[in-house]
């Protein structure tokens, strides 16, 4: 046999026949490396990252509660985000096959939820692209929060640093191409936020833990 057993013994034996050995295993080794890193593609999933590109924190403050006769305190807010959910496979797409919710928390409290994206069209974020959700909330667009003694302690001392820490609470669930089964996404996305002005958004850290 002519050609290199290690690349020609077990492909057709015309290629060995055409003289050129070096070329035939080239040509065998960019096959085999083509298809694993096809196989791998499908075979190792990343999971969806989840951050907040933008926020914009117009107001939080405390307020009287109206529908508490135990003197307790709520929260009053507005606040916007955008929230980013980026597709890290490089061959692969990723449908949303439930809605996206979030929850906005202060001090382990949920004070507002809104959903980010139903299962409607478009519901597919291809290989290496994202897709950038808007939530606004308000207090005006539901019953506002009452605070414990604690929490309400905690928020005047942030209050004092000019920096409020919240949570963003993403929960949802994906499927991935080439795969059966579907798969829950939850991250967690502290927010250390200080009161945007007109001209200014939020300054924030962005970190999720997914």
């Amino acid at each position: 046999m002519m050609c290199a057993e290690a690349c020609c013994y077990c492909i057709q034996t015309e290629c060995c026949g055409a003289g050129d050995d070096s070329r035939c295993c080239a040509m065998t080794v960019l096959s085999a490396l083509a298809l694993a890193a096809l196989v791998a593609a499908y075979a190792v999933v990343f999971p969806v990252h989840v951050s907040v590109d933008k926020a914009l924190l117009g107001r939080l403050a405390l307020a009287d509660s109206i529908n508490s006769t135990a003197g307790t305190t709520a929260l009053a807010y507005d606040v916007a985000l955008a929230v980013a959910v980026r597709n890290r496979n490089f061959a692969i797409g990723v449908w949303r096959t439930r809605p996206l919710d979030a929850e906005l928390r202060f001090c382990g409290q949920t004070f507002a939820r809104a959903q980010l994206a139903g299962v409607a069209p478009p519901r597919r974020i291809p290989a290496l692209a994202k897709a950038v959700y808007h939530v606004a909330a308000s207090d005006d667009k539901g019953a506002p929060v009452a605070l414990g003694g604690d929490q309400v302690a905690e928020f005047m001392r942030e209050s004092v640093a000019g920096e409020f820490e919240l949570e963003l609470v993403v929960v949802g669930e994906v499927k991935y191409e080439g795969h059966p089964h579907r798969r829950s996404v939850g991250a967690t996305c502290p927010l250390q936020l200080s009161l945007s002005t007109a001209m200014a958004l939020a300054a924030f850290t962005r970190v999720c833990w997914i």
